[in-house]
């Protein structure tokens, strides 16, 4: 299968040089007469007529595959932006949870540092030491 953008499958632009058809024509009237020179100007404005078809053809093509590329990278940068602004708003997030958990760490730590429950129940304030039991 081939690629998507195969630059085989365009044509090849038309030549932009028009004076080089012109130079045939006037090779084209030193040799023949007056007959050879008006069926040979026919057949050159024909292939003049057909180029610049072909050129217009061409050149309308190519203006729509170029806005067809400027819409889909218009699409990607919009499409990166969010991916980035999502992946900011999961990062603060993560930061977020992270910080509660270790302020309620702290506070759990301090709160068990303190002899509460020995105050509030036998009205001492002593902790338990390994030494005297």
């Amino acid at each position: 299968m081939p690629d998507p953008l195969d630059p085989a499958e365009f044509d090849a632009p038309p030549p932009a040089d028009p004076g080089a058809d012109y130079r045939v024509l006037l090779d084209a009237m030193r040799q023949a007469g007056a007959d050879g020179i008006a069926q040979q100007s026919a057949a050159l404005v024909q292939r003049i007529e057909q180029d610049a078809r072909q050129r217009l053809e061409w050149g309308q093509r190519m203006g729509t595959a170029v806005d067809d590329l400027q819409r889909v990278a218009g699409q990607l940068q919009r499409v990166s932006a969010g991916i980035w602004w999502d992946r900011l708003k999961e990062w603060l997030s993560a930061a977020l949870i992270g910080l509660g958990l270790i302020f309620a760490a702290a506070l759990a730590y301090q709160w068990a540092k303190e002899p509460k429950i020995e105050q509030r129940l036998y009205g001492c304030t002593a902790r338990w030491d390994a030494k005297t039991g």
